[in-house]
């Protein structure tokens, strides 16, 4: 039995497909199969079964990938120790953020992290957090940055760390009739025309899944990136709910206007995810605990 053996069974059960699982472990599916073969030929069990949906565990194997992850968390541990005097970090990471978090927190993440280990890769991918929860539980990020909806409180296959609390509030442009308003109530707020973050509010999921509970919306636009969203606020008169977080970012500009809310609390949480199947790495940790360090001042 060698070691890479059950590093690759390890991510078959978190990839939950023998191609993903290649990919990720960089070899290719016959070498992979090939791997698995011998481990499974060298207990005397199956350790995994296959289906039109993927690759599922058999009851053994669930047993064995368990104590599979426990070693390689031992010797991750062990790499640690070792490193301790002189910690070089180094290997790739896939990561899923919210658009409002890429544009405000992770700049200041990913250039203090990769000043201090210029040998890891980081490869992030932007999307809505009904796609960013898909990602992780698929494995295809390790793990995400992404609003707590009620679709990800009742995933059972991840594991959450909150980040900090915040609130919803409504921008426009300051041309804008109500931009002069000190703050304006939900109902007249949801009354404005208001222009959308591409599908999540079609899908029901983040922002929408808060506003969707205080009635419906008169969607003028939707748009796919938030720099369009920012143009059409200034062009138009229309509004858009976002973070404060992240109005604080567009108000540098002087020419969009944050209007709060008066009447309803629309507070969100923004959270670091992974799936339960996956063991974060020394440079995933390290890389979270930035993440956390920096959204400390967001509060």
């Amino acid at each position: 039995m060698r070691l890479e053996q059950l590093y690759y069974l390890v991510e078959i059960y978190q990839s939950k497909t023998i191609s993903l699982a290649a990919e990720r472990a960089h070899i290719s599916q016959p070498a992979l199969s090939a791997a698995i073969s011998k481990l499974e030929d060298e207990l005397g069990v199956h350790l995994l079964k296959r289906t039109n949906h993927g690759v599922s565990p058999t009851e053994i194997g669930e047993t064995i990938i368990q104590k599979a992850k426990e070693i390689i968390e031992s010797v991750e541990e062990i790499k640690q120790i070792a490193k301790s005097n002189d910690l070089e970090l180094n290997g790739n990471i896939s990561i899923a953020v919210e658009p409002g978090v890429n544009i405000t927190i992770m700049p200041e993440v990913l250039t203090n992290f990769k000043y201090n280990h210029p040998k890891v890769n980081i490869f992030i991918k932007v999307g809505e957090s009904n796609n960013i929860l898909r990602d992780i539980q698929s494995g295809k990020a390790d793990f995400g940055v992404i609003l707590k909806t009620d679709e990800l409180i009742q995933a059972k296959d991840v594991k959450l760390r909150e980040l900090f609390v915040d609130e919803l509030v409504l921008i426009v442009g300051k041309q804008s009739p109500i931009s002069g308003k000190e703050s304006i109530t939900l109902k007249e707020a949801m009354s404005q025309p208001i222009v959308l973050y591409n599908t999540e509010y079609v899908t029901n999921c983040g922002i929408s899944s808060i506003l969707r509970k205080h009635g419906d919306l008169d969607v003028l636009f939707r748009v796919d990136n938030l720099e369009m969203l920012e143009k059409v606020l200034l062009h138009r008169d229309c509004a858009a709910f976002i973070p404060r977080f992240m109005a604080e970012e567009y108000g540098r500009s002087n020419e969009i206007v944050t209007v709060p809310i008066s009447d309803v609390p629309l507070d969100i949480t923004i959270a670091i995810i992974w799936s339960n199947r996956h063991h974060l790495s020394m440079v995933e940790k390290e890389l979270i605990k930035g993440i956390k360090s920096t959204c400390c001042d967001v509060n």
